[in-house]
């Protein structure tokens, strides 16, 4: 296990490596739904997190895949190619901010009932989520600034409201 996620850091740190912050951000969501799932009782709210820490691993991948098919795109000079894909990666950060916002709230939920000695892994759980939630919305941000279409930001914007 430890191989792995060494093998992972060092793809992050290689310059030129598609791993950047979208994944990391999915990567911490993933991180905070597993410790609450870890210290959820409740066998439905530890299975929703379950379904939240599995589709945040599955857009770790996805965010690296899709940015460097959007950036592939502008060395083509394909820029229709490029707003699709970078519309794709905005969608995916999305659910990297939902999700986040999702499990910030079960962690405010799970406080009731947490005993004071695990309470230091809940903070970290609201920590990790609260990162992810952060890179997301700067990401979306620099993704809507990118696409500069006016109509697809009001529609994103809406959705991280809602």
């Amino acid at each position: 296990m430890s191989e792995s996620i060494e093998q992972f850091l060092d793809e992050a740190a290689r310059r030129g490596s598609w791993i950047g912050g979208g994944s990391l951000a999915a990567l911490s969501a993933a991180l905070s739904a597993a410790l609450l799932e870890k210290l959820t009782p409740a066998p439905q709210a530890a299975r929703r997190l379950r379904r939240i820490r599995r589709t945040c691993t599955a857009l770790i991948r996805r965010d690296a895949e899709t940015f460097a098919k959007a950036i592939n795109a502008t060395r083509a000079k394909s820029p229709r190619a490029f707003h699709r894909l970078l519309r794709q990666a905005t969608e995916v950060q999305v659910q990297v901010f939902v999700s986040a916002r999702t499990i910030e709230a079960a962690c405010r939920r799970a406080s009731r009932f947490i005993t004071p000695r695990l309470q230091s892994d809940l903070r970290c759980a609201l920590a990790f989520a609260a990162a992810a939630k952060a890179s997301a919305s700067a990401l979306i941000r620099t993704n809507l600034a990118w696409l500069n279409h006016p109509a697809t930001a009001a529609r994103v914007r809406r959705r991280l409201r809602a």
